[in-house]
């Protein structure tokens, strides 16, 4: 069976693959003065693992597997689950400082029985039992969305946090993802079953060569860039940066159809970037040529930038080598070499960064499976989070 080239590159695989990824989220405000945290060692949650709660079963962590995130220490039942947390502290940290989740509808910092707890919508939710009843019991019976609401609004009164900027992905609906995912099925229905089992191969040992590890976080320094747009004109970070925060996104290529997706998606996305105050610029490593056609087959208003020799991607540390048996695979369908103008066989991983005015990376969206990329909700929440307005309790 021969596949066309766009099909064969494109290809998705059925089979589930796990692959190293993270997604940082900023932390617009973040008062940990007023969170439940033991008053010397500041450890949260009594010694549990956040993590272990998204299993369904709490368990005391460890106090030789820890980490200090942001001022609140966690203790871990294993070092997975302590890697787990770091890749994407936001989703684990319990709400409303780890205070009972009941009580904080009126506005009252109470106790919890670490025990007690309900996992919805990718957030924890702790709750007291004790002398006065079992209050997980009491918020079962009433309307979890309706309760989450007021007690996110008696939160924020108390700390100055915003729970939809810490949890931009619970507040909003993906419209790139149900796109790719329909990619993946259509294309796993049509490829035959040892081409599938090379591109699972190829993603796992992307993300086992550790790419996801040398990536640039949230919190680093931006490294300085400056270069072509499609027209040959030099586009420069810092002359970007001095207008507004700037939201960098990595493509594979113009003969990558999950990148067109994406970049299309983007464009939707324009007029809410443009209006909090945000430039967009895409990198790839093609030649300009081949950037020009990016951007006019997919009709975008934003610059598409090309990374000679991925010397970008390698300063934010993006770039990988294709698995020796990908390359092999290209020959005679893709030719690399003149999209890029270079014989490397390198690629960017499809990143994502959003860079505060500051130049700090302030969101970073990181994974070794190219079926994967940043939801432009995840984006906007990120620029939300930077308003003045967010931001003036974050000093």
């Amino acid at each position: 069976m021969k596949l066309s080239t766009i099909a064969m590159i494109a290809l998705l695989a059925g089979s589930s693959i796990t692959s190293a990824t993270f997604a940082q989220h900023v932390q617009a405000v973040r008062t940990v003065s007023a969170w439940n945290l033991e008053a010397k060692s500041k450890l949260a949650i009594k010694g549990y693992d956040p993590v272990a709660y998204f299993s369904g079963s709490p368990q005391k962590g460890k106090a030789n597997i820890t980490t200090d995130y942001n001022g609140a220490v966690y203790h871990f039942a294993t070092t997975a689950n302590r890697d787990a947390f770091l890749a994407d502290p936001a989703k684990y940290e319990p709400a409303y400082g780890g205070w009972c989740a009941w009580a904080m509808k009126d506005g009252e910092k109470v106790e919890v029985d670490p025990t007690k707890f309900i996992v919805k919508n990718d957030r924890l939710y702790l709750f007291y039992d004790g002398f006065w009843g079992n209050t997980k019991a009491k918020w079962e019976k009433e309307d979890h969305a309706a309760q989450v609401k007021q007690a996110d609004a008696k939160w924020k009164t108390l700390s100055g946090e915003d729970p939809a900027m810490l949890k931009p992905a619970e507040h909003a609906a993906a419209t790139l993802k149900p796109q790719l995912d329909a990619m993946r099925e259509n294309f796993a229905t049509k490829a035959p079953a040892d081409f599938i089992a090379l591109y699972d191969k190829g993603i796992r040992d992307v993300a086992a060569g550790g790419v996801t590890e040398t990536a640039l976080k949230v919190g680093a320094k931006a490294p300085e860039f400056t270069l072509p747009d499609a027209n040959g004109e030099s586009v420069a970070l810092t002359t970007l940066i001095a207008k507004g925060p700037v939201v960098v996104t990595w493509y594979r290529g113009a003969w990558c159809p999950y990148c067109n997706i994406q970049l299309r998606e983007y464009q939707k996305a324009m007029p809410e970037l443009t209006a909090l105050g945000a430039n967009l610029v895409a990198i790839s490593p093609q030649t300009p040529d081949n950037s020009l056609t990016t951007q006019q087959k997919n009709e975008l208003s934003f610059n598409v930038l090309s990374d000679k020799s991925n010397a970008v991607a390698k300063q934010y540390g993006i770039a990988y080598t294709l698995p020796p048996e990908i390359a092999a695979s290209f020959k005679g369908k893709l030719d690399l070499a003149k999209f890029n103008g270079d014989e490397s066989n390198e690629l960017p991983l499809s990143a994502t960064y959003v860079i505060g005015t500051d130049g700090v990376i302030r969101y970073a969206f990181v994974d070794a499976d190219y079926r994967n990329r940043a939801e432009p909700a995840d984006i906007i929440a990120a620029l939300r989070a930077l308003q003045p307005a967010n931001l003036k309790s974050a000093k």
